[in-house]
């Protein structure tokens, strides 16, 4: 049965673009549990035999034992806002925030089926059921305008 989730997509530190905030912010996946952190700083970077880029991030709260190697040509998940719900497919990547008994993250998840829905003043009634990456599970998740 799939899980109830309230509230995905996206990411609170995701910003629209560059010109509505002085400081661009990132995010990237922790290959430690699959989830998405906010990137409190760049420290090196390097170039892989195989042509994938890496950078050198400390994720923003941890300390510097936890700095941690990331791909950076990765697959962005897609930002959803209550009116671009009509450009999410069934196989788009998206980004989710999963609730459990011990943790809540953000992980990345991809769309199986889309549930159009009128929106009202409350914003976009529409859901969605997508099956995280990192543990195959899958849950029911809707996007309310806050």
């Amino acid at each position: 049965m799939p899980q109830e989730v309230s509230h995905p997509l996206p990411a609170p530190s995701r910003k629209r673009n560059a010109s509505e905030n002085s400081q661009m912010e990132f995010e990237a996946k922790s290959a430690r549990d699959g989830a998405r952190y906010d990137v409190a700083t760049f420290l090196l970077h390097r170039s892989l035999e195989t042509g994938d880029l890496e950078a050198l991030v400390r994720f923003a709260g941890f300390r510097p034992e936890e700095d941690e190697w990331v791909n950076i040509r990765r697959q962005r998940s897609l930002p959803c806002e209550s009116s671009e719900c009509v450009v999410v497919l069934p196989g788009d990547l998206i980004l989710c925030f999963q609730e459990g008994k011990e943790q809540a993250k953000y992980f990345d998840a991809h769309v199986l089926v889309a549930q159009r829905r009128r929106h009202d003043v409350r914003g976009c009634r529409c859901r969605f059921l997508a099956r995280y990456d990192h543990d195959q599970s899958e849950a029911s998740v809707q996007r309310i305008q806050n």
